[in-house]
C-alpha cells in the first residue's frame, strides 16, 4: 500500500477559500456540513494551517468554480412544491428536508413546514436504509452515480406514513455547492 505524502498547508488556497465563502454568504459551519468536516477544520484551512484531503480539494474546487444561479435554485424549489407527484428535496448527506410537494405532504399527513431543516433519516424504512448503504459502493458521493431506483415496502402508520412502492433518488448540486437528492415516489417501477 502506497502512503500519501502529506502536503504542506497552502495559505493562498485558504485565502481564496475564505474569500469565496464570504462572497457566497456561506458560513464556515454550513461549508463544514457540505464537505463533511467540522467548522474548526474549515477555519484551519482558511488560516492556511491545514490542507484539505485530495477529495475535499476537488469538491471545494468544484464549488468555488461553479457558476452560482440562485434563480435556478428557486425554480427547482417551486417545481418541487407545485409538483403533482410525491416528491421532496433533501440535502444529500444530512437528509435535511428542503421542500416537499403537496402530494408528499398528503402522504405524510402533515404540513412539511414543521420538518423543514430537520433530518428525515429517522423515518427511513429498512429498504431505504439498505439503499443508503449501497450508495457508497456505487460511488454516489464521488459523482460516479447520480440516480438510484429501489423498491420499498412503505409504512402505514407512525412515525410517518410512506406509500411509495418504488423510490427514485436523483442527486445534483445547488448553486452554493450543496449536494441535494430529489426523492420521487412511484406506485409502479419508473421508466
Amino acid at each position: 500500500m502506497k502512503l500519501l505524502t502529506p502536503t504542506a498547508p497552502d495559505p493562498e488556497f485558504g485565502r481564496r477559500l475564505r474569500q469565496w465563502r464570504r462572497e457566497s454568504e456561506i458560513k464556515q459551519s454550513r461549508l463544514a456540513d457540505i464537505v463533511g468536516v467540522t467548522q474548526a477544520t474549515v477555519s484551519r484551512w482558511e488560516k492556511g494551517l491545514q490542507t484539505p484531503a485530495p477529495l475535499q480539494i476537488d469538491l471545494l474546487h468544484q464549488m468555488m468554480t461553479r457558476n452560482r444561479n440562485f434563480r435556478l435554485d428557486q425554480a427547482i424549489k417551486r417545481l418541487v412544491i407545485h409538483s403533482r407527484q410525491r416528491v421532496h428535496l433533501i440535502e444529500d448527506r444530512s437528509h435535511r428536508l428542503l421542500c416537499a410537494s403537496g402530494p408528499r405532504e398528503k402522504e405524510w399527513q402533515r404540513d412539511s413546514g414543521d420538518l423543514l431543516g430537520t433530518s428525515l433519516w429517522r423515518f427511513a424504512t429498512p429498504e431505504i436504509a439498505q439503499a443508503e448503504k449501497r450508495l457508497h459502493h456505487m460511488g454516489w458521493h464521488e459523482d460516479q452515480a447520480d440516480h438510484l431506483t429501489f423498491e420499498t415496502s412503505g409504512r402505514d402508520g407512525p412515525p410517518m406514513p410512506i406509500v411509495d412502492k418504488f423510490i427514485l433518488w436523483e442527486r445534483f448540486f445547488l448553486s452554493d455547492g450543496t449536494a441535494v437528492r430529489l426523492t420521487t415516489g412511484f406506485d409502479t417501477p419508473p421508466v
